[in-house]
């Protein structure tokens, strides 16, 4: 399992990358996170992680929305952020992307030779995490990723109140 917090940076530092503003890019991090809520069922992996199920979910909401042409990107966004979300797990272990269309999981890892390979589907509950929930590699590369970003906030405030644009907070 790809750690909760790398689900979160790498879509949110992808789309600050392209000029996604901040708001935007955190709640496609955000829902980056969501194929991971099986785990509350007590499972890991499951549908949750079908590229064709969550596919069909966000084609609904994109049905859903489509007359409102605000809420168009912030699904394409969402789809952005699960699909991260698949793609990093890919990387990491089997995956049941093709699910139900095809009962095995797939994963481009561990062949350095980057071909896919599959395994039969099982689907157990799980009464553990298959992962720490965060690593000393996992907080560092985040650090290092998120780096330009909060260097960019921090400047931008002190901008704003070196132009008097914000007044200080006071308790």
């Amino acid at each position: 399992m790809v750690e909760p917090l790398l689900h979160f940076v790498v879509p949110f530092v992808s789309l600050r990358a392209v000029g996604v503003d901040l708001r935007k890019a955190t709640f496609a991090s955000l829902i980056a996170l969501t194929p991971d809520l099986d785990v509350v069922f007590n499972s890991h992996r499951s549908p949750t992680h079908s590229a064709v199920v969550l596919g069909l979910v966000l084609l609904a909401f994109l049905v859903l929305t489509w007359k409102r042409k605000t809420a168009r990107p912030l699904v394409l966004l969402a789809a952005f952020g699960v699909f991260s979300h698949l793609l990093l797990d890919l990387f990491q272990t089997s995956t049941p992307l093709f699910w139900p269309i095809l009962r095995q999981s797939v994963s481009l890892w561990p062949n350095p030779s980057f071909h896919m390979w599959s395994e039969v589907l099982v689907w157990y509950p799980a009464s553990w995490l298959d992962a720490p929930l965060i690593t000393a590699e996992g907080l560092g590369i985040s650090l290092i990723l998120l780096a330009p970003t909060v260097v960019q906030i921090v400047r931008r405030g002190l901008a704003d109140r070196k132009r008097g644009r914000v007044k200080s907070v006071q308790y």
